[in-house]
């Protein structure tokens, strides 16, 4: 009666060891998508139109990039296996080029242009070396969907642990290391390091699984591109994924870019800053391990859209009064923290659902190809927000460390709540044409155990 019991499932100390990829995953990109835009405009003195140029600038790269890693792991064949070696030696480039990212260097003003041109793409391409490998590995550890949805609970959840070493200690511990320029340095070579070594136990759990499977003639896969790209633009719930997703990510870099603005510019309180992040925080992984439970009595895509309804309500109560209580500000921002986490984390739930899809309807799998379009619009979405943070405040006059005139101060309150409003109906929408519902990944899922049990014959 339960088929599932005959799925390939991981040892659970190797789930544990590779969910430490969540942790080296969200470190540089909370961290980036938190205080970069901050750090660029007011610890390094670059304009504000210079920030959301670099993001555009670099998304274009990812573009072609984020695609191109996802096949070349799909066709890697190494003793390390396909996807582990591009996570063991990027990671270490990965963290020294974080701790370039919270460098800054005495330089004149084109030359702090060129600097974090180079810097941010190089970084933008060593995030896409290691997390798409990464990523690609969740489909490849259990072929169960349940624990499919377990495994990425645990990476979400050492997520968390990221979202407290960036959100809550990121300021504290650069004025521990002296504050200014020295203090994000410093701070930055800690997260290169940790990013580095939680990758290297990624892939260590990995490590039994990740094989260089031959196809069923004997040979190695060929390496088409068009063809591979093919596969991924004929996967409507891929897109659909892709776009609710992409939206969901823009709506929480909108509002993380301009969030030290709105603590120092609007509150005043920029002592408010690590308070507000851990009512998120934690009211966030409350969600966690509920994740599984409300996945099994909702599924994945109901579930999803109603995270992301929600997720307007305490967006919208904050947008309306600008400079709301403690009190109200804490309770709304909790209540945020909680329903957010559930659209946030279902997005790589459902991404092996859209490999099993691709494998169903078209007989190839590309777990690789699937995870670099999801990591790139997150990527996407992170640059889009962070773009439109630094372009609507140069917009209206945005000027570092000064007292803000009306109209910057409403633009902010305007990013921090009511851009990620819009965000989240965006993902309302796309996620209503989302086709796997649970009765459809059932049928999924018995046609591709009988063609298994057909081809062993």
């Amino acid at each position: 009666m339960n088929q599932k019991s005959k799925y390939a499932k991981a040892k659970f100390s190797d789930v544990f060891k590779y969910s430490f990829g969540g942790l080296g995953s969200n470190l540089a990109f909370i961290l980036v998508m938190s205080y970069l835009t901050f750090f660029y405009t007011d610890i390094f003195g670059i304009d504000t139109m210079v920030v959301s140029g670099l993001m555009l600038v670099s998304r274009f790269i990812d573009a072609f990039t984020d695609p191109l890693m996802g096949m070349m792991g799909d066709h890697t064949r190494s003793k390390f296996g396909r996807f582990r070696p591009w996570i063991i030696f990027g990671a270490p480039v990965l963290g020294f080029l974080i701790f370039l990212l919270f460098t800054a260097p005495d330089l004149s003003p084109n030359m702090k242009i060129v600097y974090v041109y180079v810097v941010y793409i190089a970084y933008s391409l060593a995030s896409t070396v290691v997390n798409i490998p990464y990523h690609s590995l969740t489909p490849v550890l259990s072929q169960d969907p349940d624990q499919r949805t377990v495994i990425v609970s645990w990476k979400q959840g050492m997520g968390t642990v990221s979202q407290f070493i960036i959100t809550i200690m990121a300021l504290p511990l650069v004025e521990a290391f002296g504050g200014g320029k020295q203090g994000w340095a410093m701070y930055g070579a800690l997260v290169g390091i940790l990013t580095t070594i939680s990758f290297w136990i990624c892939a260590w759990g990995g490590k039994p699984y990740d094989k260089c499977v031959e196809t069923k003639q004997g040979g190695k896969q060929s390496f088409n591109m068009l063809k591979d790209l093919q596969l991924l633009i004929k996967n409507k719930p891929m897109l659909m994924l892709m776009i609710a997703f992409g939206t969901d990510v823009l709506a929480n870099a909108t509002y993380s870019a301009v969030n030290m603005y709105y603590f120092k510019y609007v509150l005043k309180r920029e002592d408010l800053v690590p308070v507000a992040a851990s009512a998120i925080l934690f009211a966030g992984i409350v969600s966690i391990p509920l994740l599984p439970l409300l996945t099994k009595w909702l599924g994945k895509k109901k579930l999803y859209w109603i995270g992301s309804c929600l997720s307007i309500i305490p967006l919208a109560v904050t947008l309306f009064i600008r400079e709301p209580s403690v009190m109200i500000l804490m309770t709304a921002m909790a209540a945020f923290g909680f329903i957010s986490k559930i659209p946030s984390n279902l997005g790589w739930a459902m991404l092996p659902e859209c490999s099993d899809y691709a494998e169903w309807k078209f007989g190839q799998r590309a777990d690789g190809l699937m995870s670099s379009s999801l990591t790139f619009i997150n990527k996407f979405g992170m640059a889009i927000g962070g773009f439109i943070a630094s372009f609507f405040l140069g917009l209206v006059g945005f000027v570092a460390n000064q007292e803000q005139p009306e109209a910057v101060l409403n633009m902010i309150v305007f990013l921090r709540f009511g851009m990620p409003i819009l965000g989240y109906i965006a993902s309302l929408i796309s996620m209503a044409f989302y086709e796997i519902t649970n009765e459809k990944y059932v049928e999924i899922r018995k046609d591709l155990d009988e063609r298994a049990a057909r081809q062993t014959k």
